[in-house]
C-alpha cells in the first residue's frame, strides 16, 4: 500500500511538470508573437514620425524663409519710411520758417497801422481846432456870412502822366464790376519758400510745372526753367477761385469792406494801388480810382482782355501809376 501510493505521488508530480512545461511553452509563444507584432508596429511609427519629422522640418525651412524675406522688406520699408520722414522734416521747417516771416509780417502791419490810427487821430484833432477857428471867424464877419452862399465843388485828379512804380504795390482785381482783393505778397512768399523744394525734388527735369494755394480764394501756377547751376521762375499765372471773395466798390470801400482794412494798414506815399481791370469793368475802375485818390492813393491800371489770366514774369514791366 505504501509503494502503490508513493507511485501515485510520483505520477502526480509527473502531470504537474508537463502542465508547467506546458504553460511556460505557451507564454513563450505569446511573448515571442506579441515581441514580431510590437517590431511591425514599432517600424510603422518610426517611419510615420520619420515623414512627420521631415514635413514639420520643411515647413519650418518655408516659414524661415518667408520671415527672412519678411525682414529684407521691413528693411527697404524703413529706408523708404526714412526717406520720408527727412522730408517732410524739410517741409516742417520751410513752413515753420514761413509761420515766422508772416508773424513778423503781421506785427510790423499792425504797428503800421497803430501808427497811421495815431496819425489820423491827430489830423482829425487839427481838422477840428480848424473848424471851430473857421467858425469863430465867420461869427466876426457879422451879417455878410449869414446869407447862405452856394458851395462850389471842384474835383481834381493827377493828370495821365504816368510814373513807373518802384514802391510798394497792393493788387486788387475788377472783374464784373466786383473788386477782390489778391493776396499778393502772401503768394509771393509761398513762392519763395516752395521754389526751391520743387527744384532739388525735380532736378533731373527739364521745365518745372507747379501750383500753390489755395490763399485767399486765388491758385498760383507757375514755370521755373533750367539754367545752369539750377533754376530760375520764367513767369506765374493767378486762376481766382469760383469762392474768391468779390464785392461791389461800395462794398470795399465801406469801413468792414476787405479793400477798406487793407488800406487802413498801408502808408499812401509808399503804397500803390495795382488794378487788374477787364473791359467790363473800366467805368467801376474810375471811380475806384477818384475813391482811392481822396485816401491819398495813386492808382495803376493793368487792363486785361476777358480769358487772359492775371500774371508776372521777371521779364516783364513795372506798373505805371497815376
Amino acid at each position: 500500500m505504501k509503494r502503490r501510493h508513493i507511485e501515485d505521488e510520483a505520477v502526480g508530480q509527473d502531470a504537474f511538470l508537463d502542465t508547467t512545461a506546458n504553460l511556460v511553452g505557451i507564454l513563450i509563444i505569446l511573448v515571442v508573437v506579441v515581441g514580431a507584432k510590437t517590431k511591425v508596429a514599432a517600424d510603422k511609427i518610426g517611419r510615420q514620425t520619420a515623414a512627420e519629422v521631415q514635413r514639420a522640418a520643411s515647413e519650418t525651412q518655408t516659414a524661415a524663409q518667408a520671415v527672412a524675406q519678411a525682414l529684407v522688406e521691413q528693411r527697404e520699408e524703413l529706408k523708404r519710411y526714412d526717406f520720408e520722414v527727412a522730408y517732410r522734416r524739410t517741409e516742417r521747417d520751410a513752413l515753420l520758417a514761413r509761420v515766422v516771416a508772416m508773424r513778423s509780417a503781421v506785427e510790423d502791419a499792425l504797428a503800421q497801422a497803430d501808427q497811421d490810427r495815431r496819425e489820423q487821430i491827430e489830423q482829425q484833432r487839427r481838422l477840428d481846432e480848424l473848424q471851430k477857428r473857421l467858425e469863430t471867424v465867420r461869427e466876426q464877419l457879422g451879417a455878410a456870412e449869414k446869407r447862405p452862399r452856394p458851395k462850389i465843388i471842384l474835383e481834381h485828379l493827377p493828370t495821365p502822366m504816368a510814373q513807373t512804380v518802384f514802391t510798394r504795390e497792393f493788387h486788387v482785381q475788377l472783374k464784373n464790376n466786383r473788386l477782390t482783393v489778391i493776396p499778393w505778397d502772401r503768394l509771393v512768399e509761398m513762392l519763395k519758400s516752395q521754389a526751391p523744394l520743387a527744384a532739388s525734388r525735380h532736378r533731373s527735369r527739364g521745365d518745372i510745372d507747379d501750383t500753390l494755394g489755395p490763399v485767399g480764394g486765388f491758385l498760383m501756377h507757375y514755370r521755373m526753367v533750367p539754367i545752369p547751376g539750377g533754376f530760375e521762375l520764367d513767369r506765374f499765372e493767378l486762376e481766382p477761385l469760383p469762392d474768391a471773395p468779390a464785392e461791389t466798390l461800395e462794398q470795399a470801400l465801406s469801413p468792414a469792406g476787405r479793400l477798406q482794412v487793407e488800406l487802413a494798414t498801408r502808408n499812401p506815399a509808399e503804397t500803390v494801388v495795382t488794378v487788374w481791370v477787364y473791359p467790363d469793368s473800366f467805368e467801376t475802375y474810375r471811380q475806384l480810382k477818384a475813391k482811392l485818390f481822396d485816401q491819398g492813393f495813386l492808382s495803376a491800371a493793368r487792363p486785361l482782355p476777358e480769358d487772359v489770366r492775371i500774371g508776372a514774369s521777371p521779364h516783364g514791366t513795372r506798373s505805371a501809376a497815376q
